[in-house]
């Protein structure tokens, strides 16, 4: 297994605010790979020391198992492109911006059918010959991700890429994600809030809390207190496997848990009667939110949802193992 990154006791700080803590991390090359976590768990200082456009100050980072040295980073930012949250344009058109990308990575040959390309892959060359600065927030993440995969990178990361797109758009981004390192070795890396949305479409999910690594995808994350092998949320109590220190989160993966007509007789510990309060399409797969005391999301496929005959309003029972549960 290849490995883009190999992070080793790294520490970033902001003033005296810890920002990350990261003890061991490796992300896989010729992956794609989402970092979730909540506003202000470290996604974007992850993402910005990946870049090298920042410092870790504490502990040591292999790019491609090479040491990141002050003397080698200029040659490994060459193989990277960074999309940020809010990308800026400069004066010009969009056709100019990306040419001027070119230019700076000294690319001399077939500029234009190298700009004609990462237009159609996004499907926006009609925006071609707009000045970069009238676009809107959705054409503007368009055009900024053409402009970071023009130079054809070997490591490309997005902060937030889905921040200010319409559902069309979403639409095109995911795909383009899910079909970006098909075929070739390329290294996808993005951020995202929205945990679910990271979970489908990723091959490996990273996920922070308060600049910290969790083992857990932090979907149906419940905070509470533990005592003699129950978890206590205020609204229901899990049962755990494990009572060997108190703990204060749990998190049950949305594709651990069964869906049911009726209480499941097996050797799940953990079922609950429930509402159903959405039914959505994420990403291929169908999100069924269930009111049980506390809210559940839960992945099934179609075929479940047409075999469970699922609609709006119907009780169902929410049913997993106690050892499905992450406790932290």
């Amino acid at each position: 297994m290849t490995h883009a990154y190999q992070l080793r006791n790294i520490e970033y700080a902001y003033d005296k605010t810890l920002a990350l803590s990261i003890a061991e991390l490796n992300i896989q090359a010729n992956k794609v790979t989402a970092l979730i976590g909540p506003n202000g768990c470290g996604k974007s200082t992850l993402l910005s020391l990946l870049a090298f456009l920042q410092k870790n100050q504490q502990g040591q980072i292999n790019f491609f198992s090479e040491k990141a040295s002050h003397k080698a980073i200029p040659r490994f930012i060459k193989r990277i492109a960074f999309l940020p949250q809010k990308p800026y344009m400069l004066r010009g058109t969009v056709t100019e911006n990306l040419n001027l990308t070119l230019k700076f990575h000294n690319i001399k040959n077939n500029r234009p059918a190298q700009i004609n390309t990462a237009l159609e892959t996004l499907n926006i060359r009609h925006l071609s010959h707009l000045p970069a600065k009238t676009l809107s927030g959705g054409e503007l993440q368009k055009v900024a991700l053409a402009r970071a995969i023009i130079t054809n990178p070997d490591v490309l990361l997005m902060d937030e890429p889905f921040s200010y797109l319409d559902h069309n758009s979403e639409q095109l981004f995911e795909q383009f994600i899910r079909l970006y390192n098909k075929g070739s070795d390329k290294t996808l890396i993005f951020s995202t809030h929205n945990r679910l949305q990271g979970l489908a479409i990723a091959d490996n999910v990273i996920s922070l809390v308060k600049g910290e690594l969790v083992n857990s995808p932090l979907i149906n994350l419940f905070h509470g207190s533990s005592k003699n092998l129950i978890f206590d949320t205020g609204k229901i109590q899990l049962m755990l496997t494990d009572n060997s220190e108190e703990y204060q989160h749990v998190s049950i993966a949305p594709d651990e848990i069964v869906l049911s007509r009726d209480p499941l007789v097996s050797s799940m510990r953990n079922q609950y009667r429930g509402k159903v309060t959405a039914i959505a399409d994420e990403s291929g797969k169908i999100r069924v939110t269930v009111l049980a005391g506390e809210i559940f999301q839960v992945l099934i496929t179609p075929q479940a949802l047409n075999e469970l005959e699922i609609s709006l309003a119907d009780q169902l029972w929410v049913n997993f193992k106690s050892n499905s549960i992450l406790a932290f």
